[in-house]
């Protein structure tokens, strides 16, 4: 191996342990980003002809290799005691002081000691006449550790810089600024549009670079600029986006995010074919996201799909069976013209009840069905209860079911008692009127009966 060959493996070599070590990051806790590391494979900087690669002594390679084997062995201690004793040799040149700092700046990674490792791969930068391949690399690693360390700013400043000079950077460098960006706005108590604005360009810059090169575009990065736009209120890109995301990875977090965003954009018909689209393939599994759905499907006048819902997860147990839902199936199944069906639900809903408001709602159910021994038996149990909004017009309900039965006084009882609250006072009057002049028809009829039955036998 020549020594230009050895010094440009150690940089290389350094890079490359540094790619497959550093932490991923997580961002906020709104979605992963893996900072990108290193070049993709296939994107190696290559570093413009006439820049000096810098001369190496043979003592000086010899030591360098000596403590490269002690490394790949994992023997970093001893790698590092080598290079103790090669730094104390006199009249080093300012390229093989960059390559000693080079190695100690990762031996220092490899042992979690970043801020060491900081500070070496600083001094790297220090030394005079360095090739700018080595001195390119080291921006870089430098970006990444202060991004490992949560330095936002400094790693922002070296990408910056580091992209000035670099030779045909892929998309990765360019998330990497966007994230620092991110993390920077995050970190303030209230950022500004200007903050958020910034993330935006080295992303889509990025995105642009991988449709170019045909490299495929994370769902990190979607996620990443989808927050930017968020951030901005630019809810048409935000939309945009999630559109995207439920093609590429139709996730269920993303079918929900985007019915709600077509919500917020007043769309109402996308809003409810999103989250359809999200319970079609099993992704709806929580008790509110099923109920949710069945709202939509009632905002959307489709009650009948409302009811299908909610009578399947009350089956299976994923929709929660207590008195709301079981109200809002009753309903469902009433505005689909299907009273039968509402009843066993509204009961549910009623026996889950704390008042008596839900039994007078199901005696209107029997009333509307012809059932008024049911009728009755309901609305009597929710007056008893307590707790009903309107009395007048429960006794007005009982009062029909009485008279259905051809108990009028029971009818007019119940009339009398609606005649009460001033909203049901004028219907119930007009009730009582109508029974007393059927009564009196009835007994007028009764007596014609009676001639005929006494003129008949006379």
């Amino acid at each position: 191996m020549s020594v230009n060959s050895f010094t440009q493996a150690v940089a290389t070599r350094s890079l490359n342990r540094l790619a497959l070590l550093l932490t991923v990051l997580c961002l906020a806790g709104v979605f992963g980003v893996t900072p990108v590391l290193a070049q993709e494979d296939g994107e190696a900087a290559e570093e413009p002809q006439g820049n000096r690669t810098g001369s190496m002594s043979e003592k000086t390679y010899r030591k360098l290799a000596e403590a490269q084997e002690l490394a790949d062995a994992d023997d970093f201690n001893g790698a590092r005691r080598v290079l103790d004793e090669l730094k104390a040799s006199p009249k080093l040149s300012g390229y093989e002081k960059a390559q000693i700092y080079n190695f100690y700046g990762y031996i220092y990674f490899s042992q979690d000691n970043y801020a060491a490792s900081i500070e070496a791969y600083n001094t790297v930068l220090q030394q005079p006449d360095i090739p700018q391949g080595l001195k390119d690399a080291t921006l870089y690693t430098l970006a990444q550790l202060y991004f490992t360390t949560e330095k936002w700013a400094k790693a922002v400043e070296l990408v910056e810089e580091w992209l000035k000079t670099a030779p045909n950077p892929g998309p990765q460098p360019y998330i990497l600024l966007g994230s620092g960006y991110y993390q920077l706005a995050s970190d303030k108590t209230k950022a500004s549009a200007a903050d958020w604005q910034a993330m935006i360009k080295p992303i889509e810059t990025a995105m642009r670079i991988a449709r170019e090169r045909e490299i495929d575009i994370k769902e990190q990065w979607y996620l990443l600029l989808r927050v930017a736009y968020y951030e901005l209120n630019d809810l048409e890109q935000v939309k945009d986006i999630l559109e995207v995301l439920v093609v590429n990875w139709p996730k269920k977090d993303y079918w929900t995010m985007l019915s709600a965003m077509y919500g917020e954009l007043k769309s109402e018909k996308r809003q409810l074919a999103a989250y359809e689209a999200a319970y079609d393939q099993e992704l709806l599994s929580r008790s509110a996201e099923l109920v949710q759905l069945s709202q939509l499907f009632m905002q959307a006048e489709v009650p009948y799909k409302a009811a299908r819902v909610l009578e399947k997860g009350l089956e299976a147990g994923t929709v929660e069976k207590n008195s709301e839902n079981y109200r809002l199936l009753s309903s469902a199944w009433q505005l689909s013209g299907e009273d039968r069906k509402a009843i066993p639900a509204l009961k549910e809903a009623a026996r889950m009840a704390s008042d008596g408001e839900l039994d007078v709602r199901l005696a209107n159910s029997y009333l509307n069905i012809s059932d008024f021994d049911e009728c009755v038996e309901a609305v009597q149990r929710g007056l008893e209860r307590g707790g009903v909004k309107s009395e007048g017009n429960a006794y007005i309900v009982l009062g029909m079911c009485q008279f259905e039965k051809d108990n009028y006084e029971a009818a007019k009882k119940a009339f009398r008692s609606a005649s009460r609250d001033d909203k049901s006072k004028k219907t119930a009057g007009q009730w009582i009127q109508f029974i007393e002049r059927e009564q009196k028809r009835l007994e007028q009829l009764e007596r014609s009966m009676e001639q005929m039955r006494s003129a008949s036998t006379s």
